[in-house]
């Protein structure tokens, strides 16, 4: 066996990172349109993690934003794989959620995209990561930790008239479970990603750019272990940050109380970590079916265009889903007066990336963490962890009972597609990942 060989036969993993801070001015994005950045609290990055071993690549990337759309990712996976030669299709670029950065997803009644921002800073930031990481591939072992954390909360609040808001359910389902995956080189830690379920809303209004709460999470277990660390966000689609205010949003102070807490609950997970291993790397690319429901009658959606106005109208956050309602509609019509054929059915591309135990498991959603904790059970893999807002973003993605209650999340996975999936979409994602995951162990 010759040297190359030797090398490949031994897993290796490197890490890198660059700051994507955006300047003061910069519109952020989310909850109150228009809002300026009049200041820098803590500086945005992407952090991106390379594996290989036996001849295979994969790389995850974490990025301190909002959402990225899926144009915009597969162009990165795309430029990834042609400056470091890690296969477009055995990477996943997801975000962390925070709203007190840039808009780099969609056109929305919450603001426009800032693709100068895309140009000039995020997208030379993903590349000089993903070099990095690729760049500095060593011997490496890996160890799991992970500890009970009560950091998130259930945000669908049921209110005494019927109605669901955004707020806090401390009887709703949420997923407790904070998972540690560190990387050990020859030197110490090389990095870690911390795995949770929360959005990454506690700063809320706020005219700072800020990581909000995973910021401190992240400083703290990077000071502990020594190594890089990422935040890696999980099911967060009915999860919200677990705030004294009892609401879904605050202010920065209390997303830096939060994420003293998370930091100290990320370290402890950190610390729980007894075994360091040589693991297998395995990584799939697929796609994934989901039905879609068939659309209204082209009259019908003419009316409903003339009751809404214009999409200029239409701007604000209390117009938000009368925004996706018009545009949808809009698209709809298009798609009739064309004569082109509506699908039958929604298809996905899909990325598994197994680390030993550990399976990545992206969603270009805001998935319910109902969806995520039915695949984990389901799933062979011990620490079965799917990220949010990964490799694109298609808004939420409910559980077919609380499609029966409504509220936010709902309308927004009504009104956000130009065709609706069916309303038992989180069995038909559970049941296609699972089908994939069988792939991945063949």
């Amino acid at each position: 066996m010759n040297l190359e060989n030797k090398q490949s036969a031994v897993f290796r993993a490197g890490v890198g990172r660059a700051v994507i801070t955006p300047p003061i001015g910069t519109i952020l994005y989310g909850y109150a349109p228009g809002r300026p950045a009049e200041s820098i609290h803590d500086d945005l990055t992407v952090t991106a993690f390379a594996f290989e071993k036996a001849g295979i690549r994969a790389m995850l990337l974490s990025v301190t934003l909002c959402a990225m759309s899926e144009a915009l990712c597969i162009r990165m996976q795309q430029a990834i794989e042609r400056e470091t030669g890690f296969p477009a299709g055995h990477t996943v670029i997801g975000c962390t959620h925070t709203h007190s950065g840039p808009n780099t997803s969609i056109e929305s009644a919450w603001g426009k995209v800032d693709y100068g921002y895309i140009e000039n800073i995020l997208v030379p930031g993903i590349l000089e990561a993903a070099r990095k990481a690729a760049r500095t591939l060593q011997p490496a072992a890996l160890g799991i930790g992970t500890v009970h954390s009560d950091v998130g909360v259930n945000r669908r609040e049921l209110h005494t008239n019927g109605r669901i808001g955004l707020g806090q359910n401390p009887w709703g389902a949420y997923d407790p479970t904070m998972t540690v995956v560190s990387l050990r080189g020859r030197d110490g830690i090389i990095g870690n990603m911390i795995h949770y379920c929360a959005h990454c809303t506690a700063s809320g209004c706020n005219p700072e750019v800020t990581r909000d709460w995973a910021g401190p999470m992240i400083d703290r277990l990077e000071a502990e272990s020594g190594g890089v660390t990422a935040f890696i966000a999980g099911a967060e689609g009915n999860t919200g940050p677990r705030l004294p205010n009892g609401r879904t949003t605050g202010n920065l102070q209390l997303a830096l109380e939060l994420g003293a807490r998370a930091g100290i609950d990320a370290v402890n997970a950190w610390r729980t970590i007894r075994e360091w291993r040589d693991p297998t790397l395995a990584a799939v690319q697929g796609t994934l079916h989901i039905p879609n429901k068939q659309p209204p009658a082209q009259d019908w959606v003419q009316a409903q265009l003339e009751r809404l106005g214009s999409a200029e109208k239409l701007t604000g956050e209390k117009r938000y889903m009368e925004f996706n309602e018009y545009r949808r509609y809009e698209r709809i019509l298009a798609m009739y007066e064309s004569g082109e054929p509506f699908p039958d059915e929604t298809s996905l591309p899909q990325t598994l990336i197994a680390l030993g135990p550990v399976l990545f498991v992206p969603f270009m959603f805001e998935m319910f963490v109902e969806i995520s904790l039915r695949l984990r059970r389901a799933s062979p893999y011990a620490y079965t962890l799917c990220l949010a807002n990964a490799n694109g973003s298609r808004a939420y993605l409910p559980t077919r009972e609380a499609i029966s209650r409504g509220g936010y999340e709902v309308e927004s996975f009504y009104t956000r597609e130009t065709l609706r999936l069916v309303d038992d979409a989180d069995t038909c994602f559970v049941q296609e990942n699972l089908r994939l995951i069988d792939s991945l162990q063949a």
